[in-house]
């Protein structure tokens, strides 16, 4: 407990799943938590930023919840600066926010969904990150943790807006390691690997491995790893949740 004692981690999408998971254990772990997502689920999904934050106070954490569409500059920068007025520096960004297409042929993804899916998940990373890194340059330290996933690199899943989306975080996120390594910022991937998440319940995709999916929760720990990573301990890599404490984390 307390591993995080001090810091300041914004964590995107943590109205429900995998980001509100890793927001309460950062909580746990002593950080005050700035739980950002959009106000209202397009897919009337359960869960906000409220009831995350509130959960995190119930355990005697400190949050902050702050509606934010990643997608969109001027909310980005919004609240950013709010975060900034509040508490005076960030340590930790984790984005989180993302929006899938499974099980459906290329030819059924109209423009307008395609660029959703774009705009959420590697325009929402690029503009929370551009607005974040300033403040961890000048504080010479830093941990960005961007949530990737398998579907990167396999394109044997019937995603192509997605798993183009991710294979470009994750190269965005190797690029941009090198790019903030002389300021000791850390900046990796994590892949959570398959979860039993509010989003992925309602795709039908996902019911054929439903049984060998885990719980966000279990997420948690290998998140608060990269949380405390700087760009001399750990930078640039793709990490897989299954393998922390064996290959890396230990």
């Amino acid at each position: 407990m307390d591993q995080m004692k001090g810091m300041v981690a914004i964590v995107t999408g943590s109205s429900r799943g995998l980001g509100r998971a890793i927001a309460i254990e950062y909580g746990r772990e002593g950080a005050t938590v700035v739980a950002c997502a959009r106000p209202k689920s397009p897919t009337q999904l359960p869960g906000t930023i409220d009831e995350t934050a509130q959960e995190i106070l119930n355990h005697g954490g400190e949050s902050w919840a702050i509606a934010c569409d990643v997608s969109e500059e001027f909310q980005v920068e919004s609240m950013v600066r709010q975060v900034m007025e509040r508490y005076g520096k960030i340590d930790v960004l984790v984005n989180n926010a993302g929006i899938m297409i499974l099980g459906e042929s290329f030819l059924d993804i109209e423009p307008v969904r395609w660029d959703q899916l774009m705009n959420v998940n590697l325009r929402g990373a690029y503009l929370t990150c551009r607005y974040v890194l300033p403040i961890m340059i000048d504080q010479r330290r830093g941990s960005i943790v961007n949530i990737g996933s398998f579907a990167a690199s396999d394109p044997r899943i019937n995603g192509t807006a997605y798993c183009t989306s991710k294979a470009a975080l994750h190269m965005f996120s190797q690029c941009l390691a090198e790019d903030v390594r002389e300021y000791n910022i850390a900046v990796n991937i994590l892949d959570p690997g398959s979860m039993k998440s509010e989003g992925s319940s309602v795709i039908p995709w996902a019911r054929h491995d439903w049984d060998q999916r885990v719980e966000p929760e279990i997420v948690g720990p290998s998140a608060v790893h990269l949380a405390l990573r700087d760009a001399h301990s750990l930078t640039g890599q793709v990490v897989l949740r299954s393998e922390f404490g064996q290959t890396w984390g230990a």
